[in-house]
């Protein structure tokens, strides 16, 4: 048979394509009820088309609810995998809008979903483009079975978002998020369609005893194909041949000084010898050692023994095949203690008090290079970061990177767990409490591991700075912080310092009393209560400031200890995921560059609190997909690899566009595994490379696009227009 051309191939499959795509309903034909999120958004069909008109500072939620014609229950999605809509941004600035599929339960609450899929997209101005919503099926017959310890599960399970019943959708709901700007938005819509004829659930998940093991002898998912799937330990060699030839036709974005910073760009004399800020035409810009602006494109967790790593222990029938744990492949075998989150918490025991964890990229990485494997892992990411157009090390990266004789600049974690106590009395909200800044230790810890563990950061001119922590419980009240120190014990030192902050406000117990209507005895038995004030209200205004001296603290020390320990170093905060305005505010007084996790679909809108005005790196964001053996697409999920590699685009931008925004660095380097991480369970499709180590090709091409423009696109005056 002759084969076709690439062009004839690809042209071939989009016609396939095409001609498997199903029309939902017809808009011109009345074939579904829009009704609006809010009585302000004016939703109205204009022959095939819909049109949302949507206010400035219209709320949470602004759209539309798409509901069956009147005598129709719910809409069939179930002769495709993907729903899709084509969108036009009427807007003279970047915009998002999301989709979600619903099913609902059984009742009246209109907001009671059984099951849920969605996705997003972000459209430059005056741009048009197809929001694809990929779908997995939740069937109840394989729930009793289904696989543990995985946040999301294949298609077929019903646990997790990102599957429906296909044929009862009762509800699709389009919408975005306008609560803070003063602009409109107007969207249009047309086509809604269902594509990519939908494939019969394996016959693996008939019984549990054809289900497992579920995991082959390379880390991926057996009971579905996808491109670039390994079936052969041979075609890891002929994909690292492959990679040698395109690292060597494409080593670096041209353009870039040894930093990576602009070396076609202005020179600024006065920053040169270290790392700085500027603000350049509007934009907030980092300048490196020679004096060059630099925007700070970076992958984080670059590490072969982070999030690729999953547990064995309760879950051995899992894998179809696992090397011998013996002393040959003690690298790939590690163990650690139960952890506090998802599957294993609870589970252990005097007699076991770790689970055993296995290392398949590390694993697919000797097969593919030899015994040498890390030295490559090394070596090879480096060379891929200057090859896709990334110029950073996010957090997290692995130490031998930071060490060898090439690698990226980097902001990198101060980590200094022997050191870190919490306040007690302080609600838990995510990863952990929030650490107590009046324990000497605190401040100790940043030093200790600045002279230690991190030492060879401190005099190494690709560092570019620090952050300390990440993601810590703010609370979103003025008090949060303040209420843990009241609730503490009296050994607490936020406690005590709490108590010595109302004795210096007040003459004695009584004067406290007075204002707080509290009746205690002494100031001892003020500092043993655990207790909140029975009329806490009364307490707020203390608690607000003192709240302050917390907030203070926390900052000026990380501050203090990094310039002392670090001169020159720059401090980027602590990876804000939430947002107190205040406390936002009041760090800003002590940092060179703020950092947020910002996970969405672009953020060329997205502002610090009125006031504040400083470089901004957002130290996390992804897309992912469903499509690719891991079962979780993640928090911004995509339809596919195409769609992964269109939002990668546009979120860099958007964060372009964004005169704060002074560089982003993506989650991350790795997939991580299908089977879970054993912190918390996440098995996330978001990584750059697979469990393999196979890069995914349209995130690599997409990557190298928009960074060989970024410089230019920045500092254009068509950016500005959208601010």
């Amino acid at each position: 048979m002759m084969k076709l051309g690439s062009c004839a191939a690809a042209l071939l499959l989009a016609a396939n394509l095409a001609a498997a795509d199903r029309q939902l309903f017809s808009i011109a034909r009345g074939g579904a009820v829009f009704a609006p999120f809010n009585k302000t958004d004016k939703v109205r069909t204009v022959g095939n088309r819909l049109s949302l008109e949507l206010p400035p500072k219209g709320g949470r939620w602004q759209g539309t609810i798409i509901t069956p014609k009147k005598g129709e229950q719910y809409f069939d999605l179930s002769e495709g995998a993907i729903l899709a809509v084509d969108v036009k941004n009427n807007n003279p600035y970047m915009m998002q809008l999301q989709m979600e599929i619903v099913n609902l339960k059984e009742g009246k609450d209109s907001n009671a979903f059984a099951h849920i899929a969605y996705s997003s997209i972000a459209l430059l101005p005056g741009e048009k483009a197809p929001l694809r919503v990929r779908y997995g099926r939740a069937v109840k017959e394989s729930s009793e079975w289904a696989p543990e310890g995985m946040q999301r599960l294949p298609d077929g399970f019903v646990k997790g978002d990102h599957k429906i019943v296909p044929d009862q959708v009762a509800q699709l709901r389009i919408w975005t998020s306008n609560p803070e700007a003063d602009r409109p938005m107007r969207f249009e819509l047309s086509n809604f369609r269902v594509e990519e004829p939908v494939k019969p659930l394996p016959e693996a998940l008939k019984s549990k005893e054809a289900f497992y093991p579920f995991i082959d002898r390379f880390g991926q998912y057996k009971h579905a194909d996808w491109p670039g799937k390994v079936t052969d330990v041979a075609q890891l060699g002929e994909r690292k041949l492959a990679e040698d030839r395109e690292l060597a036709a494409h080593p670096a974005i041209p353009g870039r000084n040894r930093f990576g910073g602009w070396s076609d760009g202005p020179t600024f004399e006065d920053k040169k010898g270290g790392w700085g800020t500027v603000k350049y035409k509007g934009k907030w810009f980092l300048t490196d050692p020679e004096g060059k602006l630099f925007w700070s494109l970076g992958i984080n967790t670059t590490h072969d023994k982070s999030d690729s790593v999953t547990a064995i222990t309760f879950r051995e029938n899992y894998f179809e095949e696992l090397p011998e744990n013996n002393a040959e492949n003690a690298d790939f075998y590690t163990k650690q203690s139960f952890p506090r989150f998802g599957f294993y918490k609870g589970k252990g025991s005097n007699q076991d008090t770790n689970i055993l964890q296995f290392h398949f990229y590390c694993y697919n990485m000797f097969r593919k290079y030899g015994k040498e494997y890390h030295k490559e892992f090394v070596t090879r990411s480096q060379r891929r970061f200057s090859s896709w157009g990334f110029n950073t090390n996010g957090n997290w990266v692995h130490p031998d990177i930071l060490k060898a004789e090439f690698h990226h600049p980097y902001i990198t974690a101060v980590e200094f767990a022997k050191f870190y106590d919490v306040i007690e009395g302080c609600r838990q909200i995510g990863w952990q409490k929030f650490p107590d800044v009046f324990n000497p230790g605190f401040a100790a810890g940043i030093k200790e591991a600045l002279q230690t563990r991190q030492k060879y950061t401190v005099d190494d001119p690709f560092c570019i700075g620090y952050f300390v922590d990440n993601e810590l419980s703010w609370g979103k009240t003025n008090t949060f912080l303040a209420e843990g120190a009241l609730r503490s014990p009296a050994s607490q030192h936020a406690k005590a310092a709490l108590t010595e902050f109302c004795q210096n406000k007040y003459a004695d117990i009584a004067g406290l009393n007075k204002v707080w209507g509290t009746a205690y005895k002494n100031w001892e038995d003020f500092r043993a209560s655990t207790a909140m004030p029975a009329e806490p209200e009364k307490a707020r205004a203390d608690l607000e400031e003192f709240n302050d001296v917390i907030v203070n603290r926390y900052f000026r020390t990380c501050k203090e200890v990094i310039n002392r320990e670090a001169p020159g170093k720059l401090y980027f905060g602590c990876r804000f995921n939430d947002r107190n305005e205040k406390v936002i505010a009041t760090s800003a007084r002590y940092l060179d560059g703020c950092s947020f996790n910002l996970y969405r679909p672009e953020i060329s809108a997205w502002r610090l609190p009125a006031g504040v005005d400083m470089p901004v790196i957002v130290g996390e964001w992804h897309y992912g997909t469903a499509a690719n053996g891991p079962a979780h697409p993640g928090l911004q999920p995509a339809a596919n690899q195409v769609e992964r590699a269109r939002g990668f685009d546009r979120y860099v931008r958007s964060a372009l566009w964004n005169p704060q925004i002074a560089g982003v660095h993506y989650f991350k380097y790795t997939d991580q595994m299908a089977t879970g991480r054993p912190a918390d369970d996440e098995n996330i499709q978001c990584g750059f490379v697979d469990v393999t180590d196979t890069p995914y090709r349209e995130m690599v091409e997409a990557a190298r696009k928009v960074s060989s423009d970024m410089y230019r696109y920045r500092t254009s005056v068509n950016t500005a227009a959208g601010n």
